[in-house]
């Protein structure tokens, strides 16, 4: 028989790459992050020491062998020194106020118990070069976030933390330890220098989120939610939740689509944002494929979409860069634009790629009335961007 071992050491790089990848870096004013070695950093919140890896349900109650979690890892960097005397206040609060296990499947809480603010505590701005402020949300099967203090939105501690922080130091980094988007409204009121969802990174999360937090690996996540003002604004909101019916009020504008169709000035950060340490030049947009048939799409043509995305930053980074299509002239409504196609590469300083989008059938189709999919003759727009709502290139196409 064949004989078949895990190499553990290979599977742990690449849930450390895995973690790291995902951190999507919303903010990060005046080059915030990376941190510089050397810095002395003010760690704030519970979830430093109760780092949440995942989330319930089948996924979360898997048992590993090791969780490394965020303070872990900054503690064990040699280029990063953290501040021991915060520390001690934490550790001594928790012991008074333990992690909370809750009371059985789909009744743990949603965020843990913070720790009040106190002077005390902001005394670590005077030996600090920055603090960051940790949120942490558990996620899980069977169970919501639920439009209240210490679950979609921020809990009153919370908040004043935020708060308290952002007036004692100069350079605050957030990082959300959560399972799925919360209340970002807090951002505009606080204005910390940077915002980053490092989410649930499991056993290696703290490791991959420190590679981001030290630049040894550039940010590159991308939102695949929106981001929207408040949790109303969401046409599925009003419905949600009925154990009984609901209703589809969305209808075909699921997601991304209803904002950018509907309600472009209620997005705080719209679908496929994600910020880097670099940033990228977007160029000569061609479209091949012009004036094919209905019939030919349906049987396999395809139009091709090509760009130059050009690294014009000091460091290697990585960029997801998306095309979107929208039907000029369909016979029923559509959204403005939808997805039709992304690619992730990763270029060096000054360096340049070549991209290739193939747009087919399934992405220009229209389904009629009489509930069946085809190709419909028109005019199509291309946009192509690094997320819906900046868009950098334009270009049209025709189906005969």
């Amino acid at each position: 028989m064949n004989r078949y071992e895990l190499d553990l050491n290979k599977y742990a790089s690449l849930a450390r790459a895995a973690a790291a990848e995902g951190c999507v870096l919303l903010e990060n004013k005046n080059n915030a992050l990376p941190l510089k070695k050397g810095e002395k950093i003010a760690v704030y919140g519970r979830s430093a020491f109760n780092y949440y890896k995942s989330g319930l349900g089948s996924g979360g109650l898997v048992n590993t062998r090791y969780v490394v979690g965020i303070l872990d890892a900054l503690k064990d960097c040699e280029d990063i020194s953290v501040d021991e005397k915060l520390s001690a206040i934490y550790e001594e609060w928790i012991k008074e106020n333990p992690y909370d296990e809750g009371k059985g499947w789909g009744q743990v809480p949603w965020a843990q118990k913070e720790m009040p603010v106190t002077e005390e505590m902001l005394k670590a701005s005077e030996r600090t070069d920055a603090a960051l402020v940790i949120i942490g949300r558990t996620a899980g099967e069977d169970q919501d976030n639920h439009d209240e203090p210490g679950s979609y939105r921020l809990a009153k501690e919370e908040e004043d933390l935020i708060a308290g922080v952002c007036g004692a130091f100069k350079r605050v980094i957030v990082l959300l330890n959560v399972g799925n988007i919360i209340d970002m409204s807090w951002v505009k009121k606080y204005r910390p220098d940077a915002v980053m969802y490092t989410w649930q990174g499991g056993q290696e999360g703290g490791n991959g989120l420190l590679d981001v937090l030290t630049g040894a690996v550039n940010p590159c996540g991308k939102l695949t939610d929106t981001i929207a003002e408040t949790i109303s604004d969401y046409p599925s909101d009003k419905n949600f939740g009925d154990l009984v019916k609901n209703y589809y009020q969305e209808d075909i504008y699921v997601g991304y689509r209803y904002f950018e169709t509907f309600a472009k000035e209620k997005v705080l950060y719209p679908f496929g944002y994600g910020l880097t340490y670099t940033f990228f030049a977007y160029e000569d947009l061609e479209i091949e494929g012009n004036g094919a048939s209905a019939a030919d799409i349906e049987n396999g043509a395809e139009v091709k979409v090509s760009f130059t995305v050009t690294n014009k930053g000091s460091c290697f980074g990585e960029e997801t860069a998306q095309v979107y299509l929208r039907d000029m002239v369909s016979s029923t409504v559509k959204p403005v634009q939808e997805l039709a196609g992304f690619e992730k590469v990763g270029l060096e300083p000054g360096e340049s790629r070549r991209l290739e989008i193939r747009i087919g059938c399934r992405q220009m189709r229209t389904l009629d009335r009489g509930c069946k999919w085809h190709v419909e003759p028109g005019d199509f727009l291309v946009s192509v961007g690094d997320n819906a709502a900046d868009i950098l290139l334009k270009g049209m196409f025709t189906v005969m």
